[in-house]
């Protein structure tokens, strides 16, 4: 008569297992999710910033009213050659002699943009591949009328990839494309 119970709290073995089972089942699926979502918020950044350079670019152009240019950069202080944007581009006055000359000159840096993801992909093309984008004092684009700029993750999915169209006038579109 005199045996008191006691009621016990806490998890009993089995229960434990089998929430650490859901747990593992939870933290698979998660995973592969998260990993897509931050390569496609990379691929879309990456866009972005390409597009914030150009705008950038432009109006510098027009402010200063002389030549500025954007240029693939390895090194942040000389152009490199046009397969090499995806490891960054700098924004500088350029000293060519004539808007639709061939190659830029390198007067005066305005900006460096560096890129530190491995798996950023960028192509510019104007007719062909090229290394550089050149504006004019009033805007407009100083050696073809067509460019186009295709940036992404190379690890996106869906439509995360960007390309961005300079037109003539040096306005420039973005629109989404499949990766």
């Amino acid at each position: 008569m005199g045996t008191s119970t006691r009621r016990q709290y806490g998890f009993t073995l089995i229960e434990m297992m089998i929430t650490l089972v859901i747990l593992a089942v939870l933290v698979g699926v998660a995973v592969p999710s998260f990993t897509d979502m931050i390569n496609n918020s990379r691929s879309v950044t990456l866009a972005e910033d390409i597009a914030g350079a150009l705008n950038y670019a432009r109006s510098e152009a027009v402010r200063s009213g002389g030549r500025v240019s954007i240029c693939a950069s390895t090194d942040g202080a000389n152009c490199t050659a046009a397969d090499t944007w995806d490891q960054g581009w700098i924004v500088f006055v350029d000293g060519a002699v004539t808007d639709d000359a061939e190659a830029p000159v390198v007067s005066e840096l305005i900006r460096v943009w560096d890129i530190e993801d491995e798996d950023s992909t960028i192509q510019v093309v104007q007719g062909v591949a090229t290394n550089f984008i050149r504006y004019t004092s009033i805007g407009t684009l100083g050696r073809f009328t067509d460019t186009s700029v295709i940036a992404k993750n190379s690890n996106c999915t869906g439509f995360n990839e960007r390309t961005i169209t300079v037109g003539a006038a040096g306005l420039i579109t973005v629109a989404k494309t499949e990766c």
